[in-house]
């Protein structure tokens, strides 16, 4: 069982700040840790939003409200970490939340510290909230928390809540200008996407049929896009059927990107997770013949959305990508003609739909993931039969993984070819940020 909601907090903010707390002290997914305790704990379909919306939030704009706060605080490092908390989650439904009144997210937080810890402290929780809420517009602009000798990265960082070190990497490889843009989309929500099962014989018919509900603000292909933050009800049976999954419009469109419909088979999906990528492929009537992935439980989701969608999965294979297939493994009798590298990566691509991802990455991290995906790089390809095509993916913003990973790999095989390289728009209105490469083997 979860463990027991705070009953001197009102629910939702209650199960809110376990769930932040699983995130920041434990390292753990946020939507696995949102799930876990709202399957766990009796709450209301309500207060379940409020809560989904309270972590979300929070975790987008950790960094300013912090930072908003502490200008009223002569040292926010000595308060208690749960009352730290508590008090950003106000800030933010004060902040952001306008269906709340603010003398509600005012009571109920003073009101909890005040019992938790000491009217002292009670007190000091209404001065600051009151100051803040005195800043009206003002809050909502960077410059206000602006210190002195604060340089523009640091500014930048706090007001999007990003590490430092992100934001640097970024203005380096990028520019100020594209930085701006990227952090900006960092931190709204991202668009909701379903992709239709092309398998299902009435699959275009069921396309329209959700363009014109009046629900959904576009499709493209097989893809149908809704506004951030909806979830139509009609939508959760749809996918129980297996005439729908849910995939992000900007999965769909580097898939696209990739040019599937050209891939000579077999096709290996070497980094195939749960199998996403998989069945949209399989959908498309792309020969994936076998699917990769160093988790038996992802092998495992990958069979069980299979039965899900009615299709028959490609032959599953629990090994690393980054190591030579054992000896007798399908893949040497059968050589690859394509493989998708969808590699493990720093995921700062998803920002918008997932917003812990920026706690949970460190420099040294990410040289481990780049040395993964050098290694992963060199051993497909030289599974990959002569003339095919080694389709290299990531979901990140980091030239170190994209752009300088391939062009190191070409220059450690000049005879390989570069056939294309894309990766979404900065402008793109879904949200997130994927990029791919096509190298084709002589």
């Amino acid at each position: 069982m979860a463990r027991r909601k705070d009953s001197a907090l009102p629910p939702a903010r209650s199960v809110a700040l376990e769930v932040i707390s699983q995130v920041l002290d434990k390292g753990r997914d946020v939507q696995a840790a949102l799930d876990y305790q709202l399957n766990n704990q009796k709450i209301t379909a309500q207060d379940s939003a409020l809560c989904t919306e309270l972590v979300y939030g929070f975790l987008r704009y950790k960094g300013r409200i912090e930072a908003l706060l502490g200008l009223f605080l002569k040292d926010s490092s000595k308060l208690p970490k749960k009352a730290a908390s508590v008090m950003g989650l106000a800030a933010y439904e004060m902040l952001y939340l306008d269906r709340i009144p603010v003398y509600a997210s005012v009571d109920w937080c003073v009101g909890y510290v005040k019992k938790r810890f000491s009217l002292g402290l009670g007190k000091l929780t209404n001065a600051v909230l009151r100051n803040l809420d005195r800043m009206g517009e003002k809050a909502h602009d960077m410059e206000s928390i602006r210190k002195e000798g604060m340089s523009d990265i640091a500014l930048l960082a706090a007001w999007h809540s990003m590490p430092e070190w992100i934001v640097s990497a970024w203005m380096e490889a990028y520019g100020e200008e594209r930085t701006q843009v990227l952090l900006a989309n960092a931190q709204k929500h991202a668009p909701l996407g379903i992709r239709v099962n092309q398998t299902f014989e009435a699959g275009m018919d069921l396309v329209n049929e959700l363009a014109n509900d009046g629900k959904s603000i576009e499709t493209i292909g097989y893809g149908v896009m809704y506004p951030a933050g909806s979830q139509p009800a009609e939508l959760k049976t749809m996918i129980n059927d297996g005439l729908i999954s849910r995939q992000s419009m900007a999965s769909q469109e580097v898939l696209r990107e990739a040019l599937p419909e050209t891939w000579e088979g077999p096709v290996w999906d070497c980094c195939c997770g749960r199998g996403g990528k998989t069945y949209a492929l399989l959908e498309q009537d792309v020969d994936v013949t076998f699917a990769s992935d160093t988790s038996r439980k992802r092998l495992l989701g990958m069979r069980e959305e299979a039965e899900r969608l009615a299709m028959y999965p490609p032959e599953s294979l629990l090994m690393s990508a980054a190591e030579p297939p054992k000896k007798g493994s399908p893949l040497e009798e059968n050589p690859p003609a394509t493989i998708l590298a969808d590699v493990p990566c720093s995921g700062f691509g998803t920002l918008s739909r997932r917003p812990d991802v920026r706690y949970h990455r460190t420099t040294e991290g990410i040289s481990d993931l780049v040395e993964v995906q050098k290694a992963i790089m060199e051993n497909t390809f030289s599974v990959l039969k002569d003339g095919g095509l080694l389709v290299y993916m990531t979901c990140t913003i980091n030239p170190d993984e994209n752009e300088k990973q391939v062009q190191a790999f070409l220059e450690r095989h000049p005879e390989a070819k570069l056939e294309k390289e894309w990766h979404t728009p900065d402008d793109s209105p879904y949200g997130e940020y994927f990029y791919v490469a096509l190298l084709r083997k002589p």
